[in-house]
This record gives C-alpha cells, structure tokens and sequence, in this order.
C-alpha cells in the first residue's frame, strides 16, 4: 500500500496542479507521515527486544542508505 500511494503521489507530480491533484498529494503526505510515525513506535519496542545499541547501528545503516539515495537523485 505505501509502495502505491508514493507511485501516486510521483504521478501526481507530474501532472497539471489543479486544486484537487494538490489536495490528493497533501493527503497522501499526511498518511506517510503518520505511517512513518506508526513505523518509529514500531522500531521503538524493537529496541527494547534487541537492544537500542543493536536497533542504533541499524538504523545508522539505513540512514547512510538514505544518503546514497539523495545523491543519487542530485545526480
């Protein structure tokens, strides 16, 4: 589903942006952020599973992941 609504929103990107296509994207940005949120509650009891030192190093990873990606969209 939030594979869905971020190939909707790049489609909308593209198109002419009526009152209405602008509306559809605001409302899409509003469920990622709240999924997003939900996810950084879910990642939170992970820690307490495997340990914060062990979720910190993952999440490292994932936002050195994230880092190749913006320069690679600079690019």
């Amino acid at each position: 589903m939030d594979t869905d609504l971020i190939q909707l929103f790049k489609q909308l990107e593209n198109m002419k942006q009526t009152e209405e296509v602008l509306q559809i994207r605001k409302q899409i940005k509003e469920a990622l952020y709240q999924k997003l949120r939900i996810l950084t509650l879910d990642l939170t009891g992970i820690g307490r599973v495997i340990g914060y030192e062990e979720l910190q190093t993952e999440l490292t990873k994932a936002i050195n992941l994230l880092e190749i990606e913006k320069r690679a969209e600079r690019a």
